[in-house]
């Protein structure tokens, strides 16, 4: 926590803060501790009722549980006139019924983080109708009757028991824009085969400004959602299933710029053919997010090629393997040629045995494709399957280890790859209570070819670089010093055949002479 104490000190740098996002848990560690949300709500509460945050119109607060100090947001609610735009989380633990979390007005942009642990211990109708909870029955007074102006809501979590969610549908906000949902269900205790229009539709319908929406597959059937009849929608974002985006009516596929998919399709059940017909339908999309379970590795280059002819005018791809088989780095730098407009990317797989590293990898896309300024590469954890044999003891002694590197590439004047910024961060699972440990590294590539005028010679450091790299040049030097090692051993053997001849020519006659007596 340095950025807390700094704003302090600085009051002249705390007025200019717009926008501040709050991650109570220290660096390296993944669990809540109330110990970490107490010393930041406290230092939030104090640099708010100081008056220097005046100028804030944003505050996240990203933890696994709400603040530890509840009057943290009475003091951002009172001394932050600019306050519009609010985020926070939900878990196991709820504050009582005079909680000022929800005591907000006229806000823009609200946004409430349902966590694992709330879905495990509050899956009791909290946020319904039907339920009487104070605090539930605050953030809809708060949502539907004193924020009509509310731009951005997100309810965003992920289980698969969701929530109930359906008093959402009784609110009516005119400029909302942005629509995010989790794992919540909107019509409880309605079949799929109502006689009315679906309530979530009419909902959308209510909402023509809407532009970025996400949905989870609780949220709305696709056979409801090909009903939504709203011509004055302009969607430019879409998240949520395969068969959802199917569903949508055709004419919103003209708008939509970006597309992300949130579950990952089984290439035994989606063919890359159903999806690249789906996404040919979109001649603006220019954003993808999609995630595979590859069943073979032929299925690698189907969909790459799928993906290549259907959206050539992609500048963001998020592609994700979470399985083996995966795709293979110098397949995959090849294979993503063919988009000519690509900018920036991020690949997530399981890494091979015997693949290219990280860092080998990374400049093998860089060098394939100098178009990209940067990309991102994650090595992600191998799980091993329990249906395997001997699969229990494997977890036993299993390491589980992930990777991720984060790249920037830069070129010269004639765009050609100049140089690869890179930083990678390691994270080591040890088995049982060993813990964890996390490495990173800062570190630059020269991508210019050997012996390229001003490239810097590394003695024999950079001879063995040129004799491991995969170039021409390194085939080339590989193959030279092979053919030496063949002329060295052929020059051996016969220096060495040479002596042995040499000495025989002198014992014969020896022998001879003893024979006839003449030694």
């Amino acid at each position: 926590m340095v950025t807390l104490p700094m704003l302090k000190r600085r009051p002249d740098v705390a007025r200019h803060v717009r926008k501040l996002i709050v991650h109570p848990r220290r660096q390296g560690t993944f669990e809540f501790k109330f110990e970490d949300s107490a010393t930041v709500s406290s230092a939030i509460r104090n640099l708010a009722a100081s008056g220097n945050l005046e100028a804030l119109t944003t505050f996240a607060w990203d933890d696994a549980e709400l603040p530890y100090y509840d009057d943290m947001w009475f003091a951002l609610r009172v001394r932050c006139p600019q306050l519009k735009f609010v985020k926070t989380s939900l878990g196991a633990y709820l504050p009582h019924s005079d909680a000022h979390v929800f005591d907000f007005s006229n806000l823009r942009g609200f946004s409430v983080a349902l966590t694992r642990s709330f879905y495990e211990f509050r899956t009791d109708g909290f946020f319904g109708s039907d339920s009487h909870h104070p605090l539930s029955m605050k953030l809809w007074k708060m949502l539907i009757e004193r924020c009509p102006d509310l731009e951005e809501l997100a309810i965003d979590g992920s289980s698969p028991f969701p929530v109930d969610m359906h008093m959402i549908l009784e609110g009516n906000w005119p400029r909302l824009q942005k629509l995010y949902l989790g794992d919540v269900v909107l019509d409880w205790g309605m079949g799929a085969h109502h006689a009315v229009k679906n309530p979530f539709i009419d909902f959308l319908e209510r909402h023509p400004a809407l532009q970025n929406i996400k949905f989870s597959r609780h949220n709305v059937l696709p056979q409801h959602l090909a009903s939504l009849d709203s011509p004055d929608m302009k969607l430019t974002s879409f998240s949520g299933t395969l068969s959802q985006l199917a569903s949508l009516p055709p004419i919103h596929y003209l708008t939509l710029t970006s597309v992300a998919f949130t579950e990952s399709m089984h290439t035994r059940d989606v063919t890359a053919v159903t999806v690249g017909s789906v996404l040919q339908s979109m001649p603006n999309l220019r954003s993808l997010k999609i995630s595979f379970h590859l069943h073979s590795i032929y299925d690698s280059g189907n969909l790459l090629r799928s993906l290549v002819t259907s959206c050539p005018y992609l500048t963001h791809l998020q592609l994700t393997c979470t399985q083996q088989p995966s795709f293979q780095l110098e397949t995959f730098a090849k294979a993503i040629k063919g988009f000519t407009k690509l900018r920036t990317l991020d690949l997530a797989i399981v890494r091979y045995p015997g693949d290219d590293s990280l860092a080998m990898g990374a400049e093998r896309i860089a060098l394939t494709n100098p178009r990209l300024r940067a990309f991102s590469l994650t090595f992600l954890p191998f799980s091993h399957p329990f249906h395997q044999p001997l699969s229990f003891p494997l977890l036993l002694f299993n390491i589980r280890s992930s990777a991720r590197g984060n790249f920037r590439l830069m070129c010269d004047e004639h765009g050609l790859p100049h140089c690869l910024r890179a930083y990678e961060r390691r994270r080591v699972v040890w088995p049982w209570i060993f813990g964890h440990s996390t490495r990173t590294r800062q570190y630059t590539v020269d991508l210019r070819p050997s012996g390229f005028p001003g490239k810097a010679q590394g003695g024999m450091l950079g001879f063995m670089t040129l004799l491991t790299e995969s170039s021409s040049a390194g085939e080339e030097m590989r193959m030279f010093l092979f053919c030496l090692l063949l002329l060295s051993l052929a020059i051996w053997g016969y220096a060495a055949s040479k002596r042995i001849t040499g000495e025989e020519e002198i014992i014969l006659p020896l022998s001879v002479y003893q024979r006839v007596g003449l030694a």
